[in-house]
């Protein structure tokens, strides 16, 4: 199966005439095909959207990108035509001339409204890099040791949310988690040994001579994922490339521990 890329609403699209807008209202059937339907009725261009449900209001965000080119209504017309639908409680608008970033949505939060801070995979891969180039072996082992223990914060953090939801840290979410926070499409096997584990896409863009594939850290985070599902102690083996399916390979064996 082929995963799209998902990506966040926080740059603007190219363009000289881009507003950004957000609406706000209680939820109804139908209610976000009112809104493109006054979007489209006066030519104004969606170029992308996001939609949400705004629990401590009880109802919905939707935001847009728009472009106004050839459109039949000003961004003040299309403001004041969604204020006199039923459902809406706000409109806002920015004009995004000489703006980069989207102006109303913050923080970024996944499941039970858990901050997430964006940071470019470059970026953080260069953080290990230089902790690598620093301290060597050490580097690596505190990269692998981290990845276990931020894959083990947040499967904890998530507890509450995965009990409400009636799901149990089995594989398929466990691979689930890790593509959807951005890591990379994961697919585990398990074996009478531990797992095998396959990578597709893991974070990149540090060294120019460092191996291609997972760092540590994002190694180290599938053992911890992995721990949660086995309930044992589990190590991985090294990391091999396989270019003819562009997939990373390794092994995560069960271990005694004492």
């Amino acid at each position: 199966m082929d995963f799209l890329p998902r990506f966040v609403m926080s740059t603007r699209p190219p363009g000289d005439q881009i507003v950004e807008l957000l609406v706000v209202g209680k939820d109804s059937v139908g209610a976000l095909n009112k809104i493109t339907s006054v979007m489209s009725d006066g030519k104004v261009n969606i170029l992308s959207a996001h939609g949400q449900m705004d629990e401590s209001r009880e109802g919905f965000v939707h935001a847009f990108f728009c472009e106004f080119s050839e459109a039949k209504l000003t961004p003040d017309e299309l403001v004041g035509r969604l204020r006199k639908l039923s459902f809406v409680t706000e409109v806002r608008l920015e004009p995004m001339k000489g703006l980069m970033f989207e102006r109303f949505m913050f923080p970024v939060s996944s499941m039970s409204a858990g901050r997430v801070l964006s940071l470019g995979a470059r970026a953080f891969v260069e953080m290990e890099d230089r902790l690598v180039e620093i301290f060597g072996t050490a580097g690596e082992t505190m990269s692998y040791e981290q990845g276990k223990a931020y894959a083990e914060s947040t499967m904890k953090a998530l507890e509450k949310y995965r009990g409400s939801v009636g799901a149990e840290w089995d594989l398929r979410n466990i691979q689930d988690l890790f593509r959807a926070e951005g890591w990379g499409v994961a697919v585990v096997k398990e074996g009478p040994e531990g797992y095998e584990v396959s990578v597709k896409s893991p974070p990149s863009g540090g060294r120019a001579d460092a191996p291609k594939g997972p760092g540590k850290f994002v190694v180290g985070m599938l053992v911890g994922m992995l721990g949660a599902h086995s309930r044992g102690h589990l190590a991985a083996g090294p990391v091999e490339y396989d270019a003819e399916t562009d997939q990373h390979h390794f092994s995560v064996r069960k271990v005694k521990h004492g």
